[in-house]
């Protein structure tokens, strides 16, 4: 395992992966690629407001999947806001009997569009295993860390830059081939965006698709 050991630090500081972020909500990206993807999420995160996203995940490459998301958010203050983004993921690490830990590393780009307008670039990766239950069934538990520079136009000030280490704590569970449910705990810090939240969703995997 030790071999092993200056590859997944390595991998851990890479940024060649992506996760849209465009609000204050968990990613849902456990620590594996899929051929095709489609979830659907509800997500609070206290005066962030509600949100309702809906991802989109496709496989770009043999270890790589690309990601574009749109959601609404109904923010505690102000207008609804409209998240869009867009994301890379690349599998650093599949679990093995020497290091049973699955690794996929994140980053990204969002945009939120209100009577402000945030941009989100967060770089981070998801970790965790998967543990078989029975035929179809697993369950996944993961943690994933991000580290993000936040913008937003027409904030608290005329113009804000700010830093965020952010992380979700979540689960995903496989029911089918085809579904999965998953329930992840965002927990937030940052200049801009540092409220905590809640959010569980509902993949859905073509059937037919390579896994």
């Amino acid at each position: 395992m030790t071999k092993r050991l200056p590859f997944l630090l390595v991998a851990l500081l890479s940024t060649r992966a992506a996760q849209a972020q465009a609000w204050n909500y968990p990613a849902f990206q456990p620590p594996r690629i899929e051929s095709r993807e489609f979830n659907f999420a509800l997500a609070d995160a206290g005066s962030a407001g509600t949100t309702v996203l809906v991802q989109w995940r496709e496989l770009a490459g043999r270890r790589s999947q690309f990601t574009l998301e749109a959601g609404l958010v109904a923010p505690d203050f102000g207008d609804n806001i409209l998240a869009l983004g867009a994301g890379y993921a690349y599998e650093a690490h599949r679990s093995t009997p020497d290091v049973p830990l699955d690794v996929v590393l994140t980053a990204g780009a969002g945009l939120g569009l209100g009577r402000s307008t945030t941009i989100r670039v967060p770089i981070g990766a998801s970790l965790g295993y998967r543990f078989e239950l029975e035929k179809n069934v697993a369950l996944t538990p993961y943690v994933h860390p991000r580290l993000s520079a936040d913008i937003c136009n027409n904030c608290r000030r005329n113009d804000d830059l700010g830093f965020g280490i952010n992380f979700d704590i979540g689960a995903n569970l496989d029911v089918t081939r085809a579904l999965a449910l998953r329930a992840a705990a965002l927990f937030g810090g940052g200049d801009l965006f540092s409220q905590n939240g809640l959010g569980i969703s509902l993949a859905w995997r073509p059937p037919g698709l390579r896994r």
